[in-house]
């Protein structure tokens, strides 16, 4: 009389390892041929100011041209209000009319500075122009920005999404 055997059946066990072998070769065979030539490096452009004394209502700012290509563009200051009254002040970063941009808005205290960063990401199917600025209501004290910087990046892709 036989008893049942407990121990699993290892009928099969050959053939899958042996499809599982192929599998592996093929994924190190195609990983083997996809290079570094698949991707473009990202090209860096960046613009700078330490300071740039803000009188007027608008600002002294920054307009130029980037070519075709998707690009990551930030833009970031520190504005120093330099009278003795709260000031509304607005810097906006833009990709063209009716095209992508960001605005931030904040109070500047008297005699106080406050941090600005403004992100856009963009593709421009031909050169197109990127421009930066801050505003402020006629009349009110003069503003120190400081520490400009703006600087875009250009990407091999760009997937920008609402996820709202």
């Amino acid at each position: 009389m036989s008893m049942p055997s407990t121990l699993p059946s290892h009928r099969g066990r050959g053939l899958r390892l042996s499809a599982l072998a192929v599998v592996v070769a093929a994924g190190a065979l195609l990983a083997g041929n996809a290079g570094p030539a698949a991707a473009v490096p990202p090209e860096v452009i960046s613009r700078w100011d330490n300071e740039i004394v803000h009188s007027g209502s608008l600002s002294p700012g920054f307009s130029g041209f980037l070519g075709a290509g998707s690009y990551t563009i930030t833009a970031k200051l520190y504005a120093e209000n330099t009278g003795f009254s709260a000031i509304g002040y607005l810097c906006t970063v833009g990709t063209g009319p009716n095209s992508d941009g960001d605005i931030t808005e904040v109070t500047l205290a008297p005699q106080s500075r406050h941090s600005i960063f403004l992100n856009v990401v963009h593709h421009y199917p031909v050169t197109g122009p990127l421009t930066f600025a801050c505003s402020k209501p006629v009349g009110t004290p003069q503003v120190v920005m400081r520490q400009v910087k703006i600087t875009a990046v250009k990407v091999n892709t760009l997937d920008n999404q609402s996820f709202g």
